[in-house]
């Protein structure tokens, strides 16, 4: 049914501005938990610490591109460039 807040929810998690790396970090998370994987399970897939995963997901630590880029192709999601007009 159009106009329903899961129609609301899927709009805003298909394209989203990214501000820094801690906005990334709340789309991971989202992502992580509609998917029902634990952080200790996304941390093990990725090849990283939990505790790391965890600090990255709440935007209180940076960590490298690959890392970032590894998480996101595991949780099926796509980052795309736009230039600015």
């Amino acid at each position: 049914m159009a106009g329903t807040q899961d129609d609301d929810e899927g709009q805003d998690m298909r394209r989203r501005h990214l501000l820094d790396a801690s906005d990334l970090g709340a789309v991971i998370r989202s992502h992580r938990e509609r998917l029902g994987i634990a952080q200790h399970e996304l941390a093990s897939m990725a090849g990283i610490d939990a505790g790391n995963l965890s600090k990255i997901e709440r935007g209180s630590r940076r960590s490298h591109l690959d890392t970032y880029l590894r998480l996101c192709a595991i949780l099926g999601i796509d980052l795309f460039t736009e230039p600015r007009a």
